[in-house]
């Protein structure tokens, strides 16, 4: 008897960490500028990192369009609690990179490098 009670509240509990989480897209959006001419740069490399940029959180590699934009997603991600938060890298020859943390439509100015 006291078996079946505990195995009842194993599972009871496993149910509850199953409906606790659950799968989302992580996205995120922007556009890419020239800090000078205030012009779209296309081409730009954005990789996409959960968290943080390291090898480990890697996602995807995009590129921005014509307009500069680009556009970033996961694949299903299981989340319990709060999800992670996306995180852009911009990288462009000629240009400095930078990190843009949950973009939402935001723009980034790309200054050019000094080499």
């Amino acid at each position: 008897m006291k078996l079946k009670r505990v195995a009842f509240f194993i599972i009871l509990i496993l149910t509850g960490i199953l409906f606790s989480s659950c799968q989302k897209v992580i996205s995120g959006a922007g556009y890419v500028y020239d800090s000078n001419t205030r012009q779209p740069i296309e081409g730009a490399l954005i990789r996409a990192y959960l968290d943080h940029p390291s090898p480990d959180a890697f996602v995807m590699n995009t590129q921005t369009q014509s307009d500069g934009g680009y556009y970033v997603y996961t694949q299903p991600y299981a989340c319990s609690g709060t999800c992670p938060k996306i995180v852009v890298e911009i990288i462009k020859n000629g240009y400095e990179s930078a990190i843009v943390e949950s973009p939402h439509n935001d723009t980034t100015y790309l200054v050019r490098s000094s080499n």
